[in-house]
């Protein structure tokens, strides 16, 4: 039903996927840096995804909440089939920059843009059950990314942003010194708390008596 209910947003999903990939061929001559803006990128569509599905199911799921299902179990049922989507995208797209750009390490392309979808789909989730119109969370989304791509990695700001830890990964793609475990910690614990905060939040919104 979900898949379903995205593929009547066809013009506002490639949209959406057009832009991280612009970023890329748009700073191709940058190296390191356009790898980084289009696999962190990745993020306006996968969270853009998750924001329309969840939002399309508004009406019609506390019906299934009357009718017997748990929102854990609707909730987690649309992260399955997002995060399933998710592994699509990872494929081809650091197959696309790898092919490319060349990057020293093409392994942490392939990381660091499944780590941009573990953390984009909870994000898109959360922004949907906390607000409740598209152009609004569209915008939320568009904003956090947007921010997140601006600041410098090294900033104060950089590690409060939930994007921090993939793109600290995706840093490392041309051969650069340094760990990765904050990197992979970072974007864990934000893919967990961001799941934990749509799910706290969707259990309010469809609470029944």
């Amino acid at each position: 039903m979900q898949g379903r209910d995205l593929l009547r947003r066809r013009g506002a999903l490639a949209m959406l996927a057009a832009m991280p990939v612009a970023f890329y061929f748009a700073l191709l001559g940058k190296g390191v840096v356009a790898i980084s803006t289009g696999g962190v990128g990745m993020a306006f569509s996968v969270s853009g995804a998750a924001l329309f599905s969840m939002l399309a199911a508004r009406r019609i799921e506390p019906r299934l909440v009357l009718a017997g299902f748990r929102p854990l179990e609707l909730l987690l049922g649309r992260l399955l089939l997002l995060e399933g989507l998710g592994i699509g995208i990872v494929v081809a797209t650091s197959a696309i920059f790898s092919i490319i750009s060349r990057p020293a390490e093409p392994g942490l392309v392939f990381a660091g843009i499944a780590l941009t979808v573990w953390v984009a789909v909870p994000l898109g989730l959360a922004i949907a059950t906390i607000i409740a119109r598209e152009l609004e969370g569209v915008l939320a989304a568009i904003a956090v990314v947007g921010v997140q791509l601006s600041l410098p990695l090294d900033s104060a700001a950089a590690p409060f942003l939930p994007l921090y830890g993939p793109l600290r990964v995706l840093s490392r793609v041309g051969g650069a010194g340094g760990e990765l475990s904050g990197g992979l910690a970072a974007s864990l614990a934000y893919g967990v708390g961001l799941s934990a905060l749509a799910v706290v939040s969707w259990r309010l919104r469809l609470r029944t008596r």
